[in-house]
């Protein structure tokens, strides 16, 4: 019999629903819908009709749903209360998660941090399989910060679910989260983007795209512009991953999201991360994630192997 739970991955345009086999680590089914972000009836009804979709198919694969796990953005209770998504999602406020995907779908539910549950699922299926200390960074609209050791998360609530929000240095500019020179402000795909456009983007090249593939891309070119933007991001990156060096000593890095699909090229830049070690013979690898969008989901459904 197989080992079945449901992974959730709340993201932001997309609902992903996965029916995973824990055991195998894989997806067998999706379900994909638009994420509503303002009416609670509305994406408890999407919700439910995902997973009753995913209960099909576990119905015949002959094997039990162990249940729902969920990963969602803010900090997030052991019981699956939703502290704050900051805006993201309108009605998630004080919010009981698990406790409404109990009552209305009759299954045991799990909640975490978003990019917590990445972390697992790259810990225990991805890059990170094999390491004892998995640090997860995941570039995208934000940089969500997940760390898990030997297979488990290290604290039992994501109190460092703003680690994405240290400043590096000084910036003309002020991060959302209300800081200068903070480092998801300059690394994520915003962000980069928002440094091309101090460059003068708009003007100079108005019938380029101006999006991370498109930098990325210009920057191959020799683009000047664009060169300078990525120079600038690779830095700020590798200043940030110093510190998490100092602060959690990992043995692997692996880095997913949107902005990782274009950093190929750069990886060999990344590497070269010159700050004291945390020990004489510390080593530690730098790899970009290869679970793309199955992360989220298996990362919440490996919520009942903690």
């Amino acid at each position: 019999m197989k080992k079945l739970a449901i992974g959730i991955d709340i993201g932001g345009t997309r609902i992903k629903i996965g029916l995973v086999d824990l055991k195998m680590g894989i997806v067998l089914e999706t379900f994909i819908s638009p994420t509503e972000k303002k009416d609670s009836d509305k994406f408890l009804q999407i919700i439910r009709a995902g997973i009753d979709k995913l209960r099909l198919v576990a119905k015949r694969e002959r094997s039990p749903v162990l249940g729902v796990g969920f990963g969602v953005t803010g900090f997030v209770f052991d019981d699956g209360m939703v502290d704050s998504t900051y805006g993201f999602l309108e009605f998630m406020e004080d919010y009981p998660l698990a406790g409404f995907i109990e009552k209305h779908c009759s299954l045991t539910c799990y909640a975490d941090n978003d990019a917590r549950v990445v972390a697992l699922g790259e810990a225990l299926y991805g890059k990170g399989k094999g390491y004892d200390r998995v640090l997860v960074l995941t570039l995208g609209t934000g940089l969500g910060l997940g760390f898990v050791a030997n297979g488990r998360f290290e604290t039992s609530l994501p109190y460092a679910h703003m680690g994405g929000h240290m400043s590096i240095g000084n910036s003309d500019f002020t991060c959302y989260c209300g800081k200068q020179g903070c480092l998801e402000s300059l690394v994520s795909a915003p962000g980069i983007v928002d440094s091309a456009i101090r460059c003068g983007w708009k003007q100079k090249y108005p019938n380029l795209p101006l999006d991370v593939e498109a930098i990325f891309k210009a920057e191959q070119e020799g683009n000047p512009e664009a060169v300078l933007v990525v120079s600038e991001f690779l830095n700020n990156l590798k200043t940030g991953i110093g510190n998490y060096i100092n602060l959690f000593a990992p043995d692997i890095i692996v880095i997913g999201g949107g902005v990782s699909k274009g950093m190929k090229p750069y990886l060999d830049r990344l590497t070269q991360v010159d700050i004291l070690k945390p020990y004489k013979s510390y080593q530690v690898k730098i790899a970009l994630s290869e679970l793309d969008e199955h992360s989220g989901i298996l990362g919440s459904a490996a919520l009942f192997n903690q």
